[in-house]
């Protein structure tokens, strides 16, 4: 099998995509190469037994943003009329959107999903970059087998947009911080954004035989005025994503075949003070000694 497929979103994050083994996908990935295959392990819905899926408020609010923008449903929102969620009333409400597959959100955040949706929208169609984009093609989960050094393992990824033709993918990604491009570089390595384009990439060529030019993130403050920032996958960023990727499936491929999930190294490890805090503690001492 390999194949792009039409499931829902809770399908996708339970694996349940029609591989014959667990596969791997860029969250998972990141935990292995920036914690450890144990931490991989854990957080697979395929492998650990106690697995839970868990998520916060601000994770509800992307999750309504990237229904509504990217699917136009807003019915997956359920507005609770109540000022916060203390309640029980509240909660159990909340309980059973959860449970029938929608989000619940208070009266002021479901405001801010669509003030946020809005101005998503303007910022794409002013855009000349992305003029003439075409129709894309959301929520695709794409599955495949790849072969790496003697091991076949089994991938997957959700891309939230694919053009007609899959040339581009889109990434829309509501943050806290701040969105402008050259302040948000450490968010999305941070979060291993680079793996995920390195695994949607990966993922569209292999179903698609076509091979994606451009990968852009749609990234957007959720505090107001709700600025968008358009941020290109560079051919540098690309490279060190794949190569990353590549580290991932390698190890994800040992581990899966000896069942073998290790931690943190079991040997003492010598730490050394980076460069800038050195930096810092340098400036500081500078500091004290003027007003001395």
């Amino acid at each position: 099998m390999t194949n792009a497929l039409k499931i829902p979103i809770g399908d996708y994050g339970s694996d349940q995509v029609g591989a014959p083994v667990p596969t791997l996908n860029s969250s998972v990935a990141t935990k292995l190469l920036t914690k450890s295959p144990l931490h991989a392990w854990y957080s697979h819905p395929r492998l650990n037994p106690s697995h839970e899926n868990t998520s916060n408020e601000a994770m509800e609010l992307g999750t309504a943003c990237h229904a509504v923008l990217l699917e136009n449903n807003p019915d997956i929102i359920v507005v609770v009329e109540a000022t916060d969620w203390r309640t029980n009333e509240a909660k159990q409400q909340r309980d059973w959107a959860k449970a029938d597959g929608k989000v619940a959100l208070l009266p002021h955040e479901a405001a801010k999903v669509f003030e946020m949706v809005t101005a998503a929208n303007n910022a794409i169609a002013a855009s000349p970059d992305l003029d003439g984009i075409g129709e894309c093609v959301p929520e695709q989960t794409f599955v495949w087998e790849e072969e790496r050094g003697g091991h076949k393992v089994w991938l997957r990824c959700r891309p939230d947009w694919v053009t007609k033709d899959n040339r581009v993918i889109l990434s829309y990604k509501t943050t806290g911080q701040n969105a402008e491009p050259d302040a948000y570089v450490k968010t999305m390595l941070n979060g291993g954004f680079e793996m995920q384009a390195a695994f949607e990439l990966s993922g569209v060529e292999a179903v698609t035989g076509v091979r994606p030019t451009h990968y852009i993130w749609i990234t957007q403050e959720v505090q107001p005025p709700c600025a968008v920032s358009l941020i290109g996958l560079s051919d540098d960023l690309r490279d060190y994503g794949m190569s990353r990727m590549d580290a991932a499936v390698m190890r994800w491929a040992e581990c899966l075949e000896t069942n073998t999930w290790p931690g943190y190294p079991n040997r003492v490890c010598y730490v050394s003070a980076p460069g800038w805090a050195r930096n810092q503690w340098e400036e500081r001492q500078a500091l004290n000694e003027l007003h001395d």
